[in-house]
């Protein structure tokens, strides 16, 4: 079975059509979403519309469940606060409520789909490094989890005593993994291009996908609605 893994969409309607286009061409099986499908830029109703059209499972990320629970917002960096509470106001109330149905987590096929950490589930900590791993690994089964949430791409496999970052063409079948997938509305890799993974369970393959979207169109549409101008300008850095 082949699996698209998106994550990290935040309001980027550009980006997300891009990316959608792409998986479309690629044909995979089944698409699942990790979550953060609002804030940061400019259009989370039409994003959050069309995630679900397009994807067969998603989960909920630390900025979908602050638009539930406002106190999430709190703990946010200072845009990053300004961004939810316009998602706040913008958002409909039937993505607020479809908002809450979504799951922390989801299982199938010896493959762990979570926002950002199975270890700090129902929270959200950061897998940064091996050592973040190695704590991370000894809280699931499956031999795959796949992340978000830190909007680095980046694959972390066990090893009998600690953890190792490897390449994503070197997977192993007799290995576990952690493997964030990026992101797709605000790459922080120093990349601007979009990111998303692609898993072939049978022929264990995993791929990490970049393309181009039309930044200048989401940039504008950030500063249109006020928001701050940080935001639109790190789309063009990936940062």
């Amino acid at each position: 079975m082949i699996y698209a893994i998106i994550s990290d969409l935040h309001a980027n309607l550009e980006a997300v059509e891009a990316c959608f286009k792409e998986i479309e061409r690629i044909k995979p099986d089944k698409i699942i979403c990790l979550g953060d499908l609002v804030d940061y830029c400019a259009q989370p109703n039409e994003v959050i519309e069309l995630a679900q059209a397009k994807c067969d499972i998603i989960i909920m990320g630390n900025h979908d469940e602050a638009q539930i629970d406002y106190t999430i917002s709190e703990g946010f960096s200072s845009h990053a606060k300004i961004s939810s509470i316009h998602t706040r106001d913008i958002l409909k109330k039937e993505h607020k409520e479809f908002i809450s149905t979504l799951p922390k987590q989801y299982s199938e096929n010896n493959l762990l789909f979570v926002h950002a950490s199975p270890y700090c589930l129902p929270g959200y900590g950061y897998i940064l490094n091996i050592y973040d791993a190695m704590e991370n690994f000894e809280s699931y089964t499956e031999q795959f989890c796949f992340i978000g949430h830190s909007h680095i791409p980046v694959v972390f496999e066990e090893s009998e005593q600690d953890a190792n970052e490897v390449e994503a063409a070197s997977i192993k079948k007799d290995k576990r993994y952690i493997i964030n997938v990026g992101s797709v509305g605000q790459p922080r890799d120093g990349n601007p291009k979009l990111a998303f993974g692609l898993f072939d369970s049978e022929k264990f393959e995993y791929k990490l996908i970049r393309i181009d979207y039309d930044i200048e169109s989401a940039a504008g549409k950030i500063t249109e609605d006020g928001l701050p101008f940080r935001l639109a300008e790190r789309l063009f850095a990936g940062l």
